[in-house]
Formats: structure tokens, sequence, C-alpha cells
């Protein structure tokens, strides 16, 4: 049944008198142009210096161990008490339980860690020459590899995106896509593949097979380090083998593709029982029927 109301509505809606609506005055477009234009620059600007702002903050943090735990403990402090009614007492409570942690070297060297990765990555985002960061970026491999700080997988073992600080000063849209940076700071396989290797790739440098003959002995170390038996089998029977294969591609990307033949027959000849074994001698035949080169130039 419908409702008295309804024509009441009905019949004031109806009576309502109907307006002809015009269209306003056409803009002048030079000046309206120019004013978006200037609107998008200051719109930069602003991000711009926000975010250089935010860099400066956590460069700062990175002065020393002390001083990253300080701010890693403020971090935590706004980020999961924020909001509580006893956030003092609560975050206090934190600090008490956690001080033994906080004074630790290895937290502190993980927390410097996190914030260099973190601080490479904000430059990452937007750098159009993403080739400048290299230098930092095998610096900070370097360093890792060197200093590799214990029981750190809850600093360095997370991504970026995901960590305290970032879900802090609200980072996510100065960061780079995972799909071009490797968004976990401990990865060091990654932050080869994603932030190094394309940058080889595209500059044809010799440094290229270099990086997988680095994370071979990195993988190997590992699992010599952790003593376990089973690990070491997998790795000699099929990881290592997966990585010399894929040294060998990089061999064809720097122009050599007879030595990556030579490399991937070895591997077959070897290594006939290994999973990739059909890839391998696929492989083989596309790079021996590819054509010639035009004279004069590299096989690309």
């Amino acid at each position: 049944m419908i409702s008295p109301r309804f024509f009441v509505f009905a019949l004031l809606v109806s009576a309502l008198p109907v307006f002809a609506q015009q269209d306003a005055p056409p803009p002048n477009v030079d000046s309206l142009l120019s004013e978006l234009t200037s609107i998008e620059t200051k719109q930069k600007q602003t991000k711009s210096a926000a975010k250089s702002a935010i860099l400066a903050q956590i460069q700062a943090a990175m002065a020393n161990g002390q001083i990253a735990t300080a701010f890693y403990a403020k971090a935590i402090e706004e980020v999961q008490f924020m909001g509580r009614k006893d956030k003092a007492e609560a975050y206090q409570d934190w600090r008490k339980k956690n001080a033994e942690s906080l004074r630790s070297k290895d937290l502190q060297t993980a927390i410097l860690f996190h914030l260099r990765y973190l601080a490479l990555a904000l430059q990452r985002k937007g750098l159009e020459k993403p080739e400048a960061l290299l230098p930092a970026t095998m610096s900070y491999i370097t360093d890792l590899l060197k200093d590799y700080p214990a029981d750190s997988q809850g600093i360095l073992g997370k991504p970026i995106g995901q960590s305290v600080f970032a879900q802090w000063l609200r980072l996510g849209e100065w960061l780079p896509e995972d799909s071009v940076w490797e968004p976990q700071p401990g990865n060091v396989a990654g932050i080869l593949e994603k932030n190094v290797r394309p940058i080889l790739r595209d500059s044809k440098s010799p440094q290229l097979l270099q990086t997988w003959d680095l994370q071979m002995r990195i993988a190997a170390d590992a699992i010599t380090k952790a003593r376990l038996e089973h690990q070491v089998e997998i790795f000699n029977r099929v990881t290592r083998q997966r990585l010399i294969f894929q040294r060998a591609l990089d061999m064809v990307v720097l122009g050599q593709p007879n030595r990556a033949v030579g490399e991937i027959i070895t591997l077959v000849k070897t290594y006939p029982e290994h999973p990739d074994f059909p890839t391998w001698v696929s492989k083989i035949r596309e790079l021996i029927n590819r054509p010639a080169p035009p004279t004069g130039t590299a096989p690309q």
C-alpha cells in the first residue's frame, strides 16, 4: 500500500517551477591552462619537499645505533599505541619489557640497515636514472654481507612497505613498486635481481656475471653455516645448476651466445637427471639456431 506521504511529496514536486538550465560562459583557455600548470607545479614542489623532509629525518636517524633505536621506539609508540587511553603506560611497559633487546647490537645493526635501505628506496622512486643508485646499492650489499646481524628477520625480513617506519611516516606513495625494487632489506638475491641486474643488463656491463658468482657464494655460505645436510644436497644437485643457467642467459645479453651454449652444454652433460634438463636442451637449440647478427654488431 502506497503511503499518503508519497502523494503529498509527488504533488509538491509537480508544483515546483521548471527552469531552463544554461551553461556557464566559456573559460579563458590560456588563463585556465596557465593556472592549472601553476597548481601542478606547486603540488609537485610540496610533495617533493615533504619527501625530502622525511628522507632527511631517516638519514638523521642513521647516525648511530642508539639514535636509530630511539627512532624505532618512537615509531612503535606512534603505530602500536596510538589511540589507546593508556598509551603512555602501555608504551612504557613495552619499553621495560624490551629494554635489553633495544640495547642489543644485533637489533641496532638491523635497524640501521633497514633505515639505510629505506632511504635508498625513497631515492629510487621516480628516479630518471636508476643507475645513479647502483654504487650505493652495491655498497649496501657488501656491508650487509659483512655485518649481517643475527636474529633480525623481524627487521630485515619484512617488506619495507609493511614496516613500522612506513606506517608511521606514511611512506606508501613514495616507495617504488616491488617489480622494480626488492622490498625486503635482507634479501640479497632479490636485491641483486631487481635493483642491480636490470641496470647492468641495460649497460651491458661485465659485472653482470659477477653478480651470479656472488649469489652462488652467498647461498653456499648460508647453507654451510646452517649445517643442514639436506639443504646442502639440494643446493649441490639443483639450486647451483639453476644459478649457473641464469648466468649463462646473461652471457647472451652481453653478446656471448657461444660461451652461453658451452656453459649450458656442460650442465646437460653433467646433470642429465636435473629437473630443468628439458629447459636447458630447449635453450641450446634456440641459441644454435639463431640467425647470425649483421656484420659489425654484437649478438643480442
